[in-house]
């Protein structure tokens, strides 16, 4: 088995696999191939005709820092807002802060290449609108965590980039079950900027 030494330190992984053009830690390629970890709520996928799309997933209740570590190494760009925090962007510094944020809840955007380093209230709700009617916005996806619900916001054909971190998280699109998206009423993306 050929295989990567990685001596990035303390809590990295010691031995990584190549796979699929890729590095996996052998403990996430064990959870992988035997299922092991905790068991995961199944994956809704809220659709409509027109706009973004849900999905409502288990991104950060089992593996938050696993799954942060992946939208950081992914071609987008993250900033998020906590209910004591500001828009604050999520780099390696800010890490151990954005997970301390996630129980509170958190909003998250992405951008495709980099966010402006001034990130407001104002600037975000114009992005979400807009993302909402399909006009160009740097947006790329949103994450809403409030209380026990996580959900994913995409575009229904989503960027390359967005497309390959949620291959990297293992979201399999089609397993998820359909619903529909007015059946997620304050938790939507339109109100989640109305209240921004």
């Amino acid at each position: 088995m050929n295989g990567v030494f990685n001596p990035q330190g303390k809590g990295a992984p010691f031995y990584q696999i190549p796979l699929g053009g890729r590095l996996l830690g052998v403990r996430s390629l064990l959870q992988r191939l035997l299922g092991g970890g905790p068991a995961r709520r199944p994956v809704a996928c809220y659709l409509r005709e027109n706009g973004p799309i849900a999905y409502e997933l288990d991104l950060f209740s089992a593996a938050p820092r696993e799954r942060a570590d992946a939208m950081m190494e992914s071609e987008l760009s993250w900033a998020w807002k906590g209910a004591t925090r500001e828009w604050t962007h999520l780099t390696r510094i800010s890490l151990s802060a954005f997970l301390a944020d996630v129980p509170s809840g958190v909003l998250l955007i992405a951008a495709d290449g980099e966010l402006p380093t001034d990130v407001g209230d104002e600037i975000v709700a114009g992005w979400i609108h807009r993302f909402c009617r399909l006009h160009p916005v740097p947006l790329a996806a949103v994450i809403r965590v409030a209380g026990d619900r996580q959900l994913l916001f995409v575009q229904q054909h989503a960027t390359d980039p967005v497309n390959r971190l949620l291959d990297d998280w293992g979201l399999d699109k089609g397993a998820a079950a359909r619903r529909s998206y007015a059946r997620l009423g304050d938790l939507s993306l339109e109100s989640a900027a109305d209240r921004l």
